[in-house]
């Protein structure tokens, strides 16, 4: 497959619907990812960033009653590129403010999280 190695490391997924975070996990799996860490509270994925290395994430923004703020200032402190996915197209204008490399909007797909690869991949200079 064309993909494969576009992502040499983790992904960390933030996602709190199971059904979408069990279905991007696969889908990020098929097409390249190395491995997918998946976490769907803020306390989660802040101790998954703590203990593991990642390559990027996609973050929900949307997590129950919190915003995956602090996990959005986590990755942008450690240097890890990462997409916001939302249902909310109104957090586009929070892309820059949040650190974020660009916006998934849901429902998103497989064609959907190929581009983002490509877009990670282009970003650490490798070719899609």
């Amino acid at each position: 497959m064309a993909n494969e190695d576009v992502v040499a490391g983790r992904v960390l997924l933030v996602e709190d619907s199971m059904i979408i975070a069990l279905d991007t996990e696969e889908c990020l799996l098929q097409i390249g990812a190395a491995a997918v860490t998946v976490e769907g509270t803020v306390a989660g994925a802040l101790e998954a960033l703590a203990t593991q290395d990642f390559a990027f994430a996609l973050l929900d923004f949307s997590l129950g009653t919190d915003t995956g703020e602090p996990v959005a200032e986590a990755l942008r402190t450690r240097g890890i590129p990462f997409w916001l996915a939302t249902g909310y197209n109104e957090m586009a204008d929070k892309l820059e403010q949040l650190g974020a490399q660009g916006l998934l909007t849901k429902p998103y797909g497989r064609e959907d999280l190929m581009r983002i690869m490509r877009e990670f991949a282009a970003l650490r200079g490798g070719e899609s």
